[in-house]
């Protein structure tokens, strides 16, 4: 039965070799097809919506017999045309004219021939390709040309109840021998695609987006399967494509898919194993074994068949695992919440036409996918199918069938289709068989109720329809389709112009990017230049060394209250430090004043005794805080942060002691050893090694980040070059050794400092020593006036602030209070302590001078002299093979040749893309339809919305 007609006709209608043609009218007449024996009248008031119920069919009578027209297609035949039928005369009989033309060969149309090219493709597939026209083949060259991955194009897919006909189903549609028993194809989606060639060919492949990674205990439970894991236990991974097999035989096609299947299931094997014909598992083990002994029970990866032939459109079918509820083992309940999900992933693609198969031998309430696609909302796009109509119980109450059919229940948005598709037979005695059933009535099981449902009854009036609908989705969405092919060609052009082609003078263009960098890097490392970036830093390295120096605990036990020194003011001046020093104000007043009775018991307390004072601990001492006390050091700047507490805590004035007396020689008192002073300051020193290391380690992070950019800007037009690459690797390999360098010189500096006391600067060595001894002796003075209940707990003024005549003042206030106190039991102590901090601000200013200076006056002018001529021979173009090297520097690194190759790639299928529709624009507007043509858009089928409009005659 041709495809082009979509009535019921009797088996006496005639072809008609002649057209008739009459005068041009006001009036609009639809040409009647002349394959078609019913004309039939269309109800004015029919509804639109997809979604509702329809009105009541409608019948008519034309040439003896009566015709159902659904409501939907009575819209669309109304909304076609407002022409008289056919057999309405509106007009005074004129003249006729008459012309002879060749009818195409019916044998071209027959069900059972075969193509004089040899091809092994039946016709079905062909009679689409004539009906889909302009709008089909455009689509089928964009879904050839792979952009369905970045716009969303129209696809086929067919989903349902395990057992519900899908895969026979399938196997109508692409009028091939597909696999049907024992659920041999529902363990994994099942791609089909047809695209228009010259060269017939079949091929499978298959496309892998998930790899099998059982937990190590090899039990599933239902649990493992979440929102977020749908496919438990596939993991997404990168998708790979990989050739099954090609065939030119279309009997091979059932045990090749098969054994892709298999292959997909055992995704820890190569698939080439599974290959029939080649592989050693499909050669030597048979199909069953092999399919009971897969290592997963299903997979969301797909199997994919294309076909290639002349005459056909590229149209994409999925024929979905079915949905199941109760699987035979326990074990594998998990799988029916899989098999759910990748149903719905493919439900929900907004594109997807989707086809519903329910059979008639169960209930429709039955169908848990129908449930399904209504709560996803796909209703609207979706076509009923309902299968195994030979099946549907005889004698029984069809009227939930018949219901569908009306519109009256179960509604979809693109009404419902019967097929019957029996096992046991092959594809043209189906052919004949739906005929027999749906067409002539022969078979006295198939309810004459449903007679009235012809027109939507069988595999080939189910082909046409998707055909339109096919047509009418992408005539809908082509001015998206071209806004958003546009937009990634856009974004592919810029990504290419990102990446240059190669110079034509690769030499000169080498050459001048490696001068220019050495310029820039000359330039760069000028003192004047470089100095912008590195100023901070040295006085930065200076001030960390200097504010590390040893902090010693001015006090005792014997001192009430107990108060710390902290000297984090400055270098020549020390603050004292409280416990807490953040104290409120309130609790920072001074202590009640000490009575003589009080004082007498006090002076009875042996020294070294720790006095108990009326006050409590807390308020003793808050009592010594500073009313106003100097702002604490916040610390130290980068890089040299994690230096900020070395040296606090240094040594109490009882350990100084104690280290005395452990050094003193037997019979030499009173003498403190020159061990004693060399062992403080060797220990004050150590930690250097830290702010040196981060000091150079920044220089060098500085010197990078300067010649990287100027390497780049200097490379800039060969940066995706691997000359580039070769440049950065130089580039920090110099700057690596140099460091090692550099490092190996100021390790040698700071050996020398760490072994011992030496300085010919004895002038600054004595300033600095007497700046610390009256630093220390006002604040021991200080704390030993509120150990005394005298003062008034604010912190000495510093000295470097007073005046000459404020020092004499303050000098003579001390001696007169001297008076009171008593001599320092501590007085030794200090004196060796101001020496040691007195060689320490010494030593560490010329530490620091001497490491700024290595780098300064030593390093950075090797490198701006140096790292020029070093790059040019490290590069080698200088030898004698310098061509060879050219050659080499200018290839490109692996990653950016296949990024340009695949843009390209996408450039040209985004162009190719981009013309197919201007074509197809330009055709739509030539309006150059033949005869032939118009009669392909005559057929008595429903237009869909959107598709592009028919001339009329």
């Amino acid at each position: 039965m041709s495809s082009r007609t979509n009535h019921n006709h009797s088996s006496n209608t005639m072809h008609h070799p002649t057209r008739r043609r009459g005068p041009r009218s006001n009036n609009h007449f639809i040409k009647p097809d002349p394959d078609s024996s019913a004309n039939t009248s269309y109800p004015e008031s029919v509804a639109s919506n997809f979604g509702a119920p329809p009105a009541p069919s409608a019948a008519s009578s034309y040439g003896g017999s009566t015709t159902h027209i659904p409501p939907d297609q009575a819209f669309y035949r109304h909304g076609r045309s407002d022409a008289p039928t056919p057999s309405e005369r509106t007009t005074e009989p004129e003249p006729l004219l008459r012309e002879l033309r060749m009818r195409p060969n019916a044998a071209a149309e027959s069900p059972t021939s075969i193509p004089a090219d040899g091809s092994f493709f039946q016709t079905s597939f062909q009679d689409i390709g004539k009906k889909l026209k302009a709008c089909n083949d455009t689509l089928g060259e964009l879904q050839q040309l792979g952009v369905s991955h970045d716009v969303p194009l129209p696809e086929l897919v067919l989903v349902g109840d395990q057992s519900a006909g899908k895969s026979s189903l399938m196997s109508g549609l692409a009028n091939l021998e597909l696999p049907r028993s024992e659920g041999t194809c529902t363990r994994c989606p099942l791609h089909i695609r047809v695209s228009r060639s010259h060269d017939p060919s079949c091929r499978v492949w298959l496309r892998k987006e998930y790899s099998y990674q059982p937990p190590h205990s090899g039990r599933i439970s239902e649990s493992d399967v979440t929102n977020n894991d749908p496919f438990f236990p596939w993991r997404k991974q990168v998708t790979t494509i990989h050739e099954f097999k090609t065939m030119v035989d279309h009997g091979e096609i059932e045990d090749v898919l098969r054994w892709a299947q298999i292959a997909i299931l055992n995704d820890d094997k190569s698939p080439e194993l599974f290959v029939p014909g080649s592989g050693s598992i499909a050669v030597n083990t048979p199909i069953e074994t092999a399919s009971e002994t897969v290592a997963a029970k299903f997979s969301p990866n797909i199997v994919a068949l294309e076909i290639k032939g002349p005459e056909l459109p590229d149209l994409s079918f999925y024929d979905m695992p079915g949905i199941f509820q109760n699987p035979a083992d326990a074990s594998d309940d998990y799988l029916v919440s899989v098999v759910r999900n990748l149903s719905k992933e493919y439900i929900l693609h907004p594109s997807a036409i989707i086809m519903c198969s329910m059979p008639m031998n169960s209930d429709a309430e039955n169908s848990s996918t129908f449930g399904l696609v209504r709560r996803l909302g796909a209703l609207n796009r979706t076509i009923g199918v309902l299968t195994k109509a030979d099946l549907i119980p005889e004698g029984g109450n069809h009227e939930q069938w018949l219901a569908i059919m009306r519109g009256q229940a179960h509604i979809t948005g693109l009404g419902y289709f019967i097929t019957s598709r029996p096992q046991g037979k092959d594809l043209d005695e189906l052919k004949q068989w739906e005929e027999l059933v749906f067409v002539e009535h022969s078979m006295e099981r198939w309810p004459a109720t449903f007679h009235d449902f012809s027109d939507r009854c069988g595999v080939e009036k189910l082909k046409v329809f998707l055909s339109e609908k096919l047509g009418q989705e992408f005539a809908k969405s082509l001015p998206r389709i071209k806004q958003t092919l546009r937009q990634h060609l856009n974004n592919i052009v810029e990504h290419l112009s990102r990446l240059p082609e190669l110079p034509s003078n690769v030499e000169l263009e080498v050459q001048t990017s490696v001068m220019e960098f050495g310029e820039l890097a000359r330039s760069q490392l000028k003192p004047s230049e470089f100095s912008k970036h590195f100023v901070p830093l040295p006085e930065n390295f200076r001030d960390c060394l200097l504010e590390m120096k040893p902090k010693f605990t001015l006090k005792d036990n014997s001192d009430v209250p107990v108060v710390d020194i902290s000297d984090d003011e400055s270098d020549t001046g020390s603050v004292v430090t409280v416990t807490n020093p953040n104290t409120p104000s309130k609790r920072r007043a001074m202590a009640p004043p000490i009575t003589p009775s009080k004082r007498m018991r006090m002076d009875q307390i042996p020294a070294g005794t720790p006095s108990r004072p009326s006050l409590k601990p807390e308020d003793s001492r808050a009592s010594v805080s500073s009313a106003s006390p100097a702002p604490r050091r916040q610390g130290f700047p980068h890089p040299f942060t994690p230096f900020s507490n070395v040296g606090r805590g240094f040594r109490t004035l009882r350990q100084v002691r104690d280290e005395i007396k452990a050094k003193t020689r037997a019979g030499v008192p009173d003498i403190i050893t020159e061990e004693v002073y060399n062992d403080m300051c060797r220990e004050a020193i150590e930690p250097w090694s830290g702010p040196m290391k981060a000091f150079l380690e920044h220089v060098m992070s500085l010197l990078y980040d300067m010649l990287e950019k100027a390497l780049a800007a200097s490379f800039a037009r060969l940066n995706k070059r691997l000359i580039y690459q070769e440049c950065q690797k130089i580039l920090a390999d110099y700057l690596e050794e140099r460091r090692r360098e550099t490092i190996g010189a100021l390790d040698v500096v700071y050996r020398l400092e760490t072994y011992g006391l030496f300085t010919v600067n004895q002038e600054a060595f004595r300033r600095y020593q007497k700046d610390e001894q009256i630093l220390l002796t006002r604040y021991r003075h200080q704390m030993r006036m509120q150990a005394a209940g005298y003062g008034d707990g604010r912190p000495p003024v510093p000295w470097d602030s007073l005046t000459e005549e404020k020092r004499v003042l303050d000098e003579k206030r001390r001696e007169n209070e001297m008076t009171k106190l008593g001599p320092d039991s501590f007085e030794r102590e200090l004196e060796v302590v101001a020496y040691v901090r007195g060689y320490y601000r010494l030593a560490a200013l010329r530490f620091a001078d001497a490491i700024a200076l290595h780098v300064t006056n030593g390093m950075i002018p090797h490198i701006q002299r140096q790292l020029p001529y070093h790059l040019d021979r490290k590069l080698g173009l200088c030898g004698a093979d310098s061509q060879s090297i050219y050659e080499r520097l200018m290839e490109e690194d692996p990653n950016t040749a296949a990024k340009r190759g695949a843009l390209r790639g996408e450039r040209e299928k985004f162009v190719r893309a981009l013309d197919s529709i201007e074509e197809l624009e330009r055709g739509a507007g030539s309006s150059t339809m033949s005869e032939e043509d118009l009669d392909d858009h005559m057929v008595d089928v429903p237009l869909m919305s959107g598709a592009l409009p028919v001339e009329e005659v």
